[in-house]
């Protein structure tokens, strides 16, 4: 009955250590597909769609927010930022519940088997910060600078997804700026050519297309994503600091029943900040 018991927590796996890939994230596509059926209703609607279309005004939008993003920050977090995007559609990290009943399997498990038996979750997860911390439980690594190590690990993964909210949110805030340059642009370019009536339309359909390109891009984009980022960095951190005093706990023998009262009450402390 024992064995049996055991097993059944040893199926209790954690999202992050059990899944290689993580299924799609329905709001955020679903948020997209009705944004631009609503767009491209509206452009519809007028019997000229095409007038919608104009690829200087959609290259200077874009290639302006990429511009003036990369003079504030660097390379390296434009292609942080990037990266990041895949986790609004896939999340990868389990939610702070699951992490709780994860934990609270491992610890019946120590309790039952001892410290050892986590090396082999340590090999199977997926998590780094989860493997991180499982590999120190597991080597004996003394507790203070097990948990000095998991927090710095904390703080710098959290710095990472907090610059790429930045980055997104600064490309929310030049894209509608950039779309104004171009209207400003088209404007110039059809009073300077009132002259000859066949260059007033291009010029005036890149002054109004551009500014339209730069507000949806900023609202239906890149403000989004930022936002989309910024709730997944709370959970992420606070998914982390479960792990972190989980793991300590289990580290130091804790009954399993006490160990699930703290972290219950350390989510819900932690959510309340949020």
């Amino acid at each position: 009955m024992v064995e049996r018991e055991s097993e059944s927590y040893r199926m209790l796996p954690d999202r992050s250590a059990s899944r290689e890939r993580a299924p799609i994230n329905g709001s955020i596509v679903a948020g997209l597909v009705v944004g631009a059926a609503l767009i491209c209703f509206g452009a519809f609607s007028g019997g000229r769609p095409g007038g919608f279309l104009n690829l200087e005004g959609l290259l200077l939008v874009l290639g302006g927010t990429l511009a003036s993003t990369l003079i504030q920050f660097s390379v390296h977090d434009l292609r942080l930022s990037l990266s990041a995007l895949r986790t609004t559609f896939f999340p990868d990290t389990s939610t702070p519940q699951e992490r709780i009943e994860y934990l609270m399997a491992l610890s019946r498990q120590v309790k039952e088997k001892g410290i050892l038996t986590l090396e082999e979750y340590a090999i199977d997860a997926h998590d780094d910060f989860l493997r991180l911390g499982l590999t120190l439980v597991v080597d004996g690594h003394n507790l203070d600078d097990a948990r000095r190590i998991l927090s710095t690990e904390m703080r710098t993964s959290t710095d990472q997804a907090w610059r790429a909210v930045q980055v997104w949110e600064t490309m929310g805030n030049f894209a509608p700026a950039m779309g104004l340059i171009g209207t400003l642009i088209g404007l110039i370019q059809m009073l300077g050519a009132l002259q000859d009536p066949t260059t007033v339309g291009p010029a005036m359909a890149m002054a109004l297309v551009a500014t339209l390109y730069g507000s949806i891009s900023a609202n239906l984009l890149f403000f989004p994503v930022a936002g989309k980022l910024r709730l997944i960095a709370h959970e992420r951190e606070q998914t982390k600091s479960i792990t972190l005093e989980g793991l300590i706990s289990i580290a130091q023998r804790e009954n399993p029943m006490i160990l699930e009262q703290r972290l219950r009450g350390f989510a819900s402390l932690a959510a309340n900040h949020i």
